[in-house]
């Protein structure tokens, strides 16, 4: 197994939170943290068409989040690939696999009542497909404060 962590990012808000997340882990571990972005492609009658974000986004994020890790002390690997439209889960697990990563982190793009469950997503079809350990990382939420009851004084 090699000391890699794969940080899988799309060109939403979710990366936040996993790169961080990757971050802190790479520094605690000292593995490399592997940037992939997957482009999703649809053939139809107009031919071969990017779908899953602007010409150019996915290369910017990647190198985005790469430079973000490098100035945290982590060394890091880009990677950019291609998958037909409905593939991408498939796509990184098999990317994670050929590179033999100790594990895979996403983000979460949950946006329904459930927030803390991947419902329909890239991340919940990557649980069910990937032979490696996949750590989903939760939107950035406010930070919640909780209050310390101290403990009941004990009566003699």
């Amino acid at each position: 197994m090699d000391n890699s962590i794969l940080l899988a990012v799309d060109t939403t808000s979710n990366t936040d939170a996993a790169t961080s997340l990757a971050r802190d882990l790479a520094l605690a571990t000292g593995d490399r943290v592997v940037v992939l972005h997957v482009h999703e492609f649809a053939v139809g009658r107009f031919g071969r068409m990017q779908v899953d974000c602007i010409e150019g986004d996915g290369e910017r994020v990647v190198r985005e989040v790469s430079d973000r890790l490098r100035a945290a002390g982590v060394a890091v690997q880009e990677d950019i690939r291609k998958t037909p439209v409905g593939r991408i889960a498939r796509t990184i697990s098999a990317i994670a696999d050929e590179l033999d990563v100790r594990m895979i982190i996403v983000g979460s793009a949950s946006t329904h009542d459930l927030p803390m469950l991947p419902f329909g997503s890239v991340s919940l079809r990557l649980l069910h497909a990937a032979t490696k350990p996949v750590l989903i990382a939760p939107k950035a939420q406010a930070a919640v404060t909780h209050k310390v009851l101290a403990p009941a004084a004990a009566t003699a």
